[in-house]
């Protein structure tokens, strides 16, 4: 383990070092994800404007929900998200070879190749955002629900890392898989929403079939409502599961790879 964490902090200097060899993008981004944030908690306030509860959630549970769900995408951006993206062109033009031929395992350096320090800055703005509403909703979280509040944010970028790279291992047998990609991105929107805004069988898919609705929900409601036992324990046997299935099925897809030389 000591040995995999001191390669994931290589591989994170040297991207940011990457990233700081072109400062006016790096901050660019970073500017361009502050305002799309700016736009969705400007939307809140206009909504709210007219109503007072969505789902049974007011105006600063419904910011809680969103600045959880911002800092959990940009997280798993921050050490996902790239390297998902890359994998099939990687797969198609052969340089998954580079990540094959490593002492290491594959799965590790192809999905931690690449990180991206601008989203861990984003991450901190949703973060602080979250603060914001737990101060204005008048609560004060004890260690355990604050450590609990955390492990559900682990838990949430999991279910995001194991769906993506199911997603992606489909690169294996289909020549272009980044629309797939793109169009998982685009549910993200859907963990800003409460889970009782959903009702009958697309709130079971997006609950059992495609878990959106734990990923922000559950660390939400930790801090705001409190959490049932057999709702966290649920959540993590779920991630657990689907991390276990989405290593088996890379795993099954890497005996479909060509590479360049073959």
């Amino acid at each position: 383990m000591s040995r995999y964490l001191k390669l994931a902090a290589a591989l994170f200097r040297y991207s940011l070092t990457r990233e700081l060899m072109f400062k006016a993008n790096f901050i660019l981004w970073i500017l361009v994800e502050l305002a799309w944030f700016g736009i969705q908690l400007s939307l809140v306030e206009v909504i709210f404007a007219h109503v007072r509860e969505i789902a049974g959630w007011n105006k600063y549970e419904m910011i809680l929900l969103i600045g959880v769900s911002h800092a959990i995408q940009q997280l798993f951006q921050f050490i996902f998200m790239v390297n998902c993206i890359e994998l099939p062109d990687n797969v198609r033009t052969g340089r998954l070879d580079f990540a094959l031929l490593q002492p290491a395992n594959s799965q590790f350096l192809v999905s931690v190749r690449k990180f991206d320090p601008g989203a861990l800055i984003n991450s901190s703005i949703g973060l602080a955002f979250a603060a914001y509403a737990v101060w204005n909703l008048n609560l004060r979280p004890t260690v355990f629900q604050l450590a609990l509040f955390a492990a559900l944010i682990l838990n949430g970028i999991m279910i995001h890392y194991a769906l993506m790279l199911m997603i992606v291992t489909l690169s294996f047998w289909i020549v272009r898989a980044q629309g797939l990609v793109y169009g998982y991105y685009n549910l993200f929107q859907i963990t800003r929403i409460p889970k009782d805004a959903f009702k009958g069988a697309v709130k079971l898919f997006f609950t059992f079939g495609l878990p959106m609705l734990i990923v922000a929900n559950y660390p939400a409601e930790a801090l705001a409502r409190g959490l049932r036992w057999d709702d966290i324990l649920w959540a993590t046997a779920l991630t657990i599961a689907m991390l276990f299935l989405a290593s088996r099925w890379f795993r099954f897809g890497l005996r479909f790879y060509t590479s360049a030389s073959s």
